[in-house]
């Protein structure tokens, strides 16, 4: 199915989302530090990246801006999972016009959905962070 790299600096959610991921029969590859993924991903390319937001040292939207370098065939194959504080909203802008964004505490069915989306080049919904459905949509 789909090859998958899983950065996050907590070792629990890192194993137990590559876990969850592997169970739906993707090919984890995982890394504990944005370095680590940049690594990663210069030896070979994945299909889909989920990442931490904030990480000591390099975070994933650093992450993201150097794989786009190397891998530029992954614009809007990005997963940022993040919790509070937010970036300001400058950088995180940039991020959000193709990639995909998901808060914690996250479900493991949404990030499901995140990596489906991705992988169907599905547009994010305009609603953003949360990765839910734009209610105002449905509205006549």
């Amino acid at each position: 199915m789909y090859s998958v790299l899983m950065v996050d600096d907590n070792a629990a959610i890192r194993e137990a989302l590559a876990r969850s991921l592997t169970r739906r029969g993707c090919r984890v590859t995982t890394a504990a530090s944005g370095v680590e993924g940049l690594q990663a991903l210069t030896q070979r390319s994945f299909d889909v990246v989920i990442t931490d937001l904030n990480m000591p040292e390099r975070g994933g939207l650093w992450l993201w801006r150097q794989a786009l370098i190397v891998r530029p065939e992954l614009r809007g194959r990005f997963v940022l999972i993040a919790s509070e504080p937010l970036p300001e909203p400058r950088s995180l802008a940039l991020f959000m016009e193709t990639e995909r964004f998901v808060l914690k505490p996250l479900s493991l069915d949404t990030l499901w959905r995140q990596v489906e989306e991705a992988m169907e080049r599905v547009p994010r919904s305009s609603s953003g962070s949360r990765a839910e459905p734009d209610e105002r949509a449905a509205r006549p």
